[in-house]
């Protein structure tokens, strides 16, 4: 597919307008969706990462939480050293911790509870993002109480 290929490139631009213009059917596909949040991320459409995200995780929260960033050919590590280091820019720091959020969820999803944390701190009137954080931190003790009850088995 066209936009895969665009996405191994890191070419978000050309791969976020493939994958926007497929069927409903295709763009259903919950790995178009992560990629296409991703692309959103770098292309500072972060209110749309937000709500393809919410979406997500509404639907299926282990799409992301299982994701495996060298099969998937994920660039969420290096997209994330370089916002750390301040090769890519947001306009301001709730949008970097936002799109910091996003991004760690893919591959450790403690440190992405963290930065949407922070991005709570610096507007909390973002309701879509303290919906995602609420999901994301029910997920995760639901998680930590069921591998809890199994380890006492």
């Amino acid at each position: 597919m066209l936009g895969n290929h665009y996405f191994q490139l890191r070419n978000f631009v050309l791969a976020e307008s493939t994958y926007e213009n497929l069927s409903k059917n295709q763009f259903g596909d919950f790995n178009i969706l992560k990629k296409l949040i991703i692309c959103y991320t770098q292309t500072n459409k972060l209110d749309k990462a937000l709500e393809l995200l919410f979406l997500l995780i509404k639907k299926d929260i282990n799409t992301i939480l299982n994701s495996n960033s060298k099969d998937e050919d994920c660039p969420c590590n290096d997209l994330i050293t370089k916002i750390e280091t301040g090769e890519i820019t947001y306009s301001n720091r709730h949008e970097t911790l936002t799109a910091l959020g996003i991004l760690h969820l893919y591959c450790n999803y403690k440190n992405s509870i963290k930065y949407f944390k922070m991005a709570i701190k610096q507007n909390s009137n973002k309701q879509l993002l303290n919906e995602v954080y609420k999901i994301l931190k029910i997920t995760i003790q639901k998680n930590i109480l069921q591998t809890n009850k199994m380890e006492l088995k």
